[in-house]
């Protein structure tokens, strides 16, 4: 072997010997482009390090979306792994599903050829090697496992790292009372009842409220270090111009509502002091549709029982029309499908008449004040839906919160992540404030409408 080769394999030697040591000089080894390009993850993974070193015992992080938290979050398990093979990581999150996936990307860096080179000796173990919980041959007991929120565990001890990776689908589950506190149950009652004498802790996710359970354990100064890093810096420049511009990000920030981007993007919490509505059930699209397939019958081919639909048509230039329809399914009211938008009329009746006709509403309710009535009339010759014009009397506000409470008990929201229409439709909801001064109310007007008509339909389901 020539020197020049000696000095290649004697450079390769102590690059892979630093990466057993340093977790980032790990993370370079295993993706270089990637941690070149974000250098801001030097820090979070300096913090990593001294959680592995017990110079900290608890960690709290919070980015953007697309950061790379999770990424990053999954090398540190692997690495820690490979360090501590007999010794154990708990990594819990908002769904089976989505724990299921990091189970999934965490196996696979350890089973890549570069982990192989940093720790040769740390293997998967042949016989316990499933995503819900896996080992490598030198564990004790599990050493990879968790759950998504509500998710069961059972036998299972963290004794290195036990770890929440964003325990909040979104602002609804935040911002919900009751998901709240069923989100911190479950974290005293099954993540925390898991630690064993010595085990860190980290908690990451976005800071969307002030009661969320980063906010809760801030208040009692709970962690050693707290990483916080919002999309723009103090002088509007993007943090990190390789995960977005800045341009993209202003861009961003001017089609978002502020309480989402100060959450979601800058990681200042949201204040839900004076929110009318602090209560909403949601449920995920894909969970909706198992149970309408389940009910589907020869005599009930929707697998549904019946729809109604109220529209608030747009009587201002800023004002939105705003549709929403309500399926029931064994007395149970789902929220299935919305329309929010500031377009013409020529539009708004092609799209609300598609919606009715696609769920079949029986009644819809079109509150025919100023140009509800024409509305009504031309969108009755579009649909076999029975067209119901009501004409609100009852002070606006007032309407929404006497309804607030029916809303809030019995709708449950089917959620579409990447509909725009129903994120917009339900952050007008969120923002609705019982104090007044609200600049737009078309979303909780619209539900206030559904929810008298529900009630008057459905008298013997309520």
């Amino acid at each position: 072997m020539s020197k020049q080769q000696q000095k290649t394999a004697l450079r390769e030697l102590l690059r892979v010997e630093l990466a057993r040591r340093q977790f980032y000089a790990f993370c370079c080894f295993m993706d270089p482009e990637f941690f070149t390009s974000r250098p801001f993850l030097k820090d979070i993974a300096d913090a990593f390090n001294k959680i592995e070193t017990r110079e900290i015992k608890t960690l709290s992080i919070s980015l953007p979306p697309r950061a790379g938290k999770s990424y990053i979050t999954s090398l540190f398990c692997a690495w820690t792994l490979g360090r501590n093979p007999d010794r154990s990581v708990m990594r819990n999150t908002c769904t089976a599903t989505l724990y299921l996936k990091f189970s999934y990307d965490v196996r696979a860096i350890v089973k890549s050829e570069k982990f192989k080179t940093v720790f040769p000796t740390v293997q998967l173990s042949d016989d316990k090697a499933n995503l819900q919980g896996w080992s490598v041959k030198q564990s004790v007991q599990v050493g990879y496992f968790g759950a998504g929120v509500g998710g069961t565990i059972i036998g299972f001890g963290a004794s290195n790292v036990a770890i929440t990776d964003d325990l909040y689908k979104g602002i609804e589950d935040a911002l919900s009372d009751t998901v709240n506190d069923r989100v911190h149950q479950w974290k005293a009652s099954t993540h925390d009842s898991r630690l064993e004498t010595g085990c860190a802790r980290i908690d990451i996710g976005t800071r969307w409220t002030k009661n969320d359970v980063i906010g809760k354990q801030m208040e009692t100064n709970f962690y050693d270090v707290s990483i916080v890093v919002p999309a723009l810096d103090t002088n509007n420049r993007s943090f990190c111009e390789a995960v977005m511009t800045t341009e993209e990000y202003l861009d961003k920030q001017k089609r978002t509502a502020p309480e989402i981007w100060e959450a979601e993007y800058q990681q200042q919490p949201v204040d839900i002091k004076g929110r009318l509505f602090n209560d909403l059930k949601f449920i995920d699209n894909s969970e909706f549709n198992e149970i309408v397939i389940n009910k589907k019958t020869e005599i009930n081919p929707l697998g549904y029982d019946g729809c109604l639909g109220y529209i608030d048509v747009a009587d201002a230039g800023n004002d939105y029309l705003a549709l929403a329809i309500v399926a029931v399914v064994d007395r149970s009211f789902y929220v299935v499908d919305y329309v929010f938008t500031k377009q013409n009329t020529d539009v708004t009746l092609a799209v609300c008449a598609e919606k009715l006709n696609r769920w079949g509403v029986t009644y819809c309710r079109v509150e025919s004040n100023s140009m509800g009535a024409m509305f009504a009339r031309q969108l009755q010759q579009l649909t076999k839906t029975k067209i119901l014009k009501v004409h609100n009397t009852v002070n606006k506000e007032t309407r929404v919160i006497m309804q607030s409470v029916f809303i809030q008990q019995t709708f449950t929201f089917v959620r579409y992540e990447n509909n725009p229409e129903y994120i917009l439709f339900i952050n007008n909801l969120l923002n609705y404030s019982k104090e007044g001064k609200n600049k737009n109310d078309d979303a909780p007007d619209c539900l206030a409408g559904l929810s008298i008509l529900t009630q008057s339909m459905f008298k013997n389901l309520l």
